[in-house]
């Protein structure tokens, strides 16, 4: 079971907002271009791990998606959790 939904990283819509405004002869568009393109290659990889997981049984499975933790002094992100019921290899 899906507990938390994978949502578009605001990074992504920052960078789309700033391809819509700024004019495509600015000298800072191609770095924004660049920084948009990275960005959505990487959403797009986390988009792709959707498709075997929707093939994990729900009642065995929580599935977290983009999750920020903190370990004592720093914070962490997490792309994909899964917790299941059970620990074997």
């Amino acid at each position: 079971m899906i507990i938390k939904h994978r949502t578009k990283p605001t990074s992504i819509r920052k960078l789309e907002a700033l391809q819509r405004r700024i004019p495509r002869d600015h000298p800072r568009r191609p770095f924004i271009d660049e920084g948009c393109a990275i960005n959505k290659a990487g959403y797009k990889g986390e988009l792709a791990l959707n498709f075997p997981l929707k093939f994990l049984p729900q009642k065995d499975y929580l599935i977290l998606h983009d999750l920020r933790l903190q370990n004592k002094t720093a914070y962490f992100q997490i792309d994909c959790l899964l917790k299941g019921r059970s620990y074997r290899f």
